[in-house]
C-alpha cells in the first residue's frame, strides 16, 4: 500500500578576543593566527540544537550541572547575551553561516532549501585550503536544503533512511560525536573545518533511562545531561589527540525552547528571550604563544587567566565573521555580521543592534510576522501591539514598558526598519514552484507534531492579528494535530470544527480537518474542507494535492486527473501531481505518458522509493529490463526492506539481484 497524504492507495491501481591572543592586541589589528606547525588552527564548530543558555550552569543555572560544556570556557570566552536571529532550526543555521538576516537570505522556515552557489562560512574555508566536514543529528540540516555547501564531507543519513516517527527525525549526540571522531582520526593532519550538530534537546525527548535520575523533573534537562556527557567524551578524545591545544572550538544554541514560558511549549510561535538568548563559548587554541593575556575592557570581565566573559549585545549573525577574524581571512562583503573580536577590544563603543523574527505565524496562519531588536539592556519586539522590556530589571520580559516608554520604543522601531531597509531581500529557492517544502519532507516534518509545515509569502503583513491575541488557537490547534497523530481522529474533527467556528479564515485548520476526515474516511467531507481552503487560497499547493487523492482514493480518476493538471498549472514541478497524473496513465495503459510522469516526479524527488518502483513496473511492461532493474535498485537503496522490489529483483535477475 501506499501511503499519499494519509490516502492508502493500492500499488498497482492508484496508490574576546584576538586580544586574548597578543599581548600588543589591545593596540594593533588581528594577525592571522598560525599553529605551532606553522599551519592555521583547524575549527570545530559545534551546534547543540534548541539549548536555551539558562540551562547552563556556566551560565549560572541551578538545577543541572553541565560540567563538560562548561570546561570550554576555561580557556575560552563566554559571550552572556547572545541572541539568535530566528528561533527555528534551519533558517537559525543558515544564518549563522552565510552571516545574513532571513530577511535577506530569504530562508524564514523549515524545508526551505539554500540556493546553490551561497557563501557560507564552510565555502570560505574551503576555498582557503580548509578540509571540511560535517555530522549532522537533525533532519532539519539534512543536505537536501542546502546547508551541505562547502563541505566534501556532509554525513546526514536522513535522506536515505525510511522515516517512520518522530524519533527517527534525529540520531543521538553519541552517534554523531563517534562519526565525528573517526572522521578526525583520518583527517587531522592538516587544517580542517569541523561542524557537528546535536538534536537531542529537540522534541521528542528519549534520553537514556540512566539521565531521568539525574533530573527526574524535567525531560528537557535529562536530554543536556546526556548531551553533555556525550561531549564530555568527545572533549577527552581532543584532549588526547592534542586537538585541544590546536583548534578554535565554538559552541552555540541555533534557539532555545521555551518549556511553557509566555505560554509556549515549544519554540518558533514567539520571539521573546527563552528561545532568542543562546550559549557562546570560543575556546581558542592554547598553544604556548597564545595564551589568553589580561584583559581591561569595560565590557568583558576576566574571571582567570584563562576565562573571560563578554556581555554587550550580539548575535549568531556575528560567528562567522568572528571565526574568519580569528584566522586572519576577510569577510566575503556578502556578510551582515560584525567579527566579535573587535567587539570585545572596544568596549565602550556604540551598542549593536541586534536583530531577530519569526514569520511562523505568519506565514501558517496568515497572522503577523514579529521583529525584534535588541539594544542594550532593552528588547524591542514589532508586533500590532508592540512590546519594550528591560532586561537588566527584567530579565522573563513579564512587565511590558510600553505605553510608558513610547519614544524609546519609537525610536527602537525606526532602527529596526532602517536595518531592514538596509539589506536587499533575495528571493528563497524551494524544491518546487510555489512551495517551501522540499518535496516528500512533509510528512517528515508533520510527524514532529509542533512545527508544521509552513509556506512563506512574498510580502509581510504587519497589521495581521497579533500572535499574542491568537495563543488559545494556536495552542489549540496544536493540541487537534496531536490528537489525530495519536489516532483519536474524531475527537481532532471536534476541535478543527471549533477552531473554524471562532475563525473561519483559519486556512491549516481547514486542511487538518480533512486529514482527520479522511483518516475516517469521510473522503467527501475532506473534499468540502479542502474546497474551503481553496476558496481563501486557489493556488494552496497542499489542498490541491490533498483533494486530488481524495478522488483517486474513491475511484474518480477523471476529477483526480483534472485537479493534478490544475495544480501543474502554478506549481509545474509538483511532485504529487506527476506521481498521481502517473497512477492515472498507468492504468489507463498509457505507459509512455506514465513514464514520463513518474520521471519528472522523480526529478522533483529523487528519494521517493514509490516513484522509483512504479517506474520500475512502467518499464518491465515495456521489456527494458535493464532499467526497470536500476529502478527497483533505487528502491532498495531508499529502502532495503521493501519486499516487492526485491522479489521484482529476484524475478528479473535471478541469480544476484543486487550486483
Amino acid at each position: 500500500m501506499r501511503l499519499v497524504r494519509g490516502l492508502s492507495v493500492p500499488r498497482m491501481l492508484f496508490m574576546s578576543l584576538l586580544l586574548v591572543w597578543e599581548p600588543a592586541a589591545v593596540l594593533s589589528s588581528p594577525k592571522p593566527a598560525q599553529e605551532e606547525t606553522g599551519l592555521p588552527p583547524p575549527v570545530i564548530l559545534i551546534s547543540v540544537d534548541t539549548l536555551r543558555a539558562d540551562h547552563l550552569s556556566c551560565y549560572g543555572y541551578k538545577n543541572l550541572q553541565t560540567p563538560h560544556i562548561d570546561s570550554l570556557a576555561g580557556g575560552g570566552t563566554l559571550f552572556t547575551e547572545i541572541s539568535s536571529q530566528a528561533p527555528i532550526t534551519l533558517p537559525s543555521h543558515v544564518s549563522l553561516f552565510t552571516s545574513t538576516y532571513p530577511f535577506a537570505n530569504g530562508i524564514r522556515e523549515n524545508a526551505q532549501v539554500l540556493p546553490p552557489g551561497a557563501t557560507t562560512l564552510a565555502t570560505v574555508l574551503a576555498a582557503h585550503g580548509y578540509n571540511t566536514a560535517a555530522f549532522i543529528g537533525g533532519y532539519f540540516l539534512e543536505r537536501r536544503f542546502g546547508l551541505a555547501q562547502g563541505f566534501q564531507t556532509y554525513d546526514s543519513p536522513f535522506d536515505t533512511r525510511v522515516i517512520k516517527g518522530a524519533l527517527d527525525l534525529k540520531r543521538p549526540a553519541a552517534q554523531v560525536l563517534d562519526g565525528a571522531e573517526h572522521w578526525l582520526q583520518q583527517n587531522s593532519g592538516k587544517p580542517f573545518f569541523l561542524f557537528v550538530h546535536l538534536f537531542d534537546l529537540h522534541q521528542p525527548y528519549d534520553a537514556p533511562a540512566t539521565y531521568r535520575i539525574r533530573a527526574p523533573q524535567s525531560e528537557y534537562d535529562q536530554e543536556l545531561a546526556y548531551v553533555d556527557d556525550s561531549l564530555g567524551s568527545f572533549l577527552g578524545f581532543l584532549e588526547k589527540s592534542g586537538l585541544d591545544r590546536r583548534a578554535l572550538v565554538v559552541l552555540f544554541s541555533d534557539h532555545g525552547e521555551s518549556l511553557g514560558d509566555h505560554g509556549e511549549n515549544t519554540h518558533g510561535y514567539f520571539i521573546y528571550r527563552s528561545t532568542l538568548h543562546v550559549p557562546l563559548i570560543f575556546h581558542w587554541p592554547q598553544t604556548t604563544e597564545n595564551r589568553p593575556s589580561k584583559i581591561e575592557n569595560g565590557n568583558s570581565t576576566q574571571l582567570s587567566n584563562f576565562d573571560i566573559r563578554v556581555s554587550s549585545p550580539a548575535g549568531l549573525v556575528d560567528v562567522a565573521p568572528t571565526v574568519l577574524s580569528f584566522l586572519g581571512i576577510q569577510s566575503p562583503p556578502s556578510f551582515n555580521g560584525h567579527g566579535l573580536l573587535e567587539l570585545a577590544r572596544h568596549g565602550h563603543s556604540p551598542p549593536r543592534d541586534v536583530y531577530s523574527e519569526t514569520t511562523y505565524a505568519h506565514d501558517k496562519f496568515g497572522w503577523a510576522a514579529l521583529r525584534s531588536l535588541r539594544r542594550g539592556d532593552f528588547q524591542y519586539i514589532d508586533a500590532p501591539h508592540p512590546e519594550l522590556y528591560d532586561l537588566k530589571r527584567d530579565s522573563a520580559e513579564l512587565h511590558n514598558q510600553l505605553p510608558g516608554q513610547s519614544t524609546l520604543a519609537a525610536s527602537y522601531r525606526e532602527s529596526l526598519a532602517a536595518l531592514v531597509a538596509a539589506y536587499h531581500s533575495v528571493p528563497a529557492s524551494r524544491g518546487e514552484a510555489g512551495s517551501v517544502a522540499v518535496p516528500g519532507s512533509e510528512e517528515n516534518l508533520r510527524s514532529l507534531g509542533y512545527l508544521e509545515i509552513t509556506t512563506p509569502k512574498a510580502a509581510l503583513d504587519d497589521s495581521g492579528v497579533d500572535p499574542k491575541d491568537r495563543l488559545f488557537e494556536y495552542k489549540r490547534y496544536l493540541l487537534a494535530g496531536h490528537l489525530a497523530r495519536i489516532g483519536k481522529a474524531e475527537e481532532a474533527v471536534g476541535e478543527f470544527q471549533a477552531i473554524l467556528a471562532d475563525d473561519p479564515r483559519n486556512l491549516p485548520a481547514y486542511i487538518e480537518l480533512a486529514r482527520s476526515e479522511i483518516g475516517l474516511h469521510q473522503y467527501l467531507d475532506g473534499a468540502n474542507q479542502l474546497k474551503a481552503a481553496l476558496a481563501l487560497d486557489p493556488h494552496n499547493i497542499e489542498a490541491e494535492e490533498l483533494l486530488g487523492d481524495i478522488w483517486l482514493t474513491v475511484g474518480n480518476p477523471g476529477r483526480a486527473a483534472a485537479e493534478f493538471t490544475l495544480l501543474l498549472t502554478f506549481a509545474p514541478q509538483d511532485y504529487e501531481a506527476h506521481f498521481g497524473l502517473g497512477l492515472i496513465a498507468a492504468h489507463q495503459g498509457k505507459t509512455a505518458d506514465a513514464a514520463q510522469h513518474f520521471r519528472a516526479a522523480l526529478a522533483a524527488n529523487p528519494h521517493s522509493a514509490e516513484a522509483h518502483f512504479q517506474l520500475g513496473l512502467i518499464l518491465e511492461a515495456q521489456n527494458q529490463k535493464e532499467e526497470a532493474v536500476r529502478e527497483f535498485k533505487a528502491v532498495l537503496l531508499i529502502d532495503p526492506k521493501d519486499k516487492d522490489a526485491s522479489r521484482k529483483l529476484a524475478k528479473l535477475t535471478p541469480t544476484s539481484p543486487l550486483k
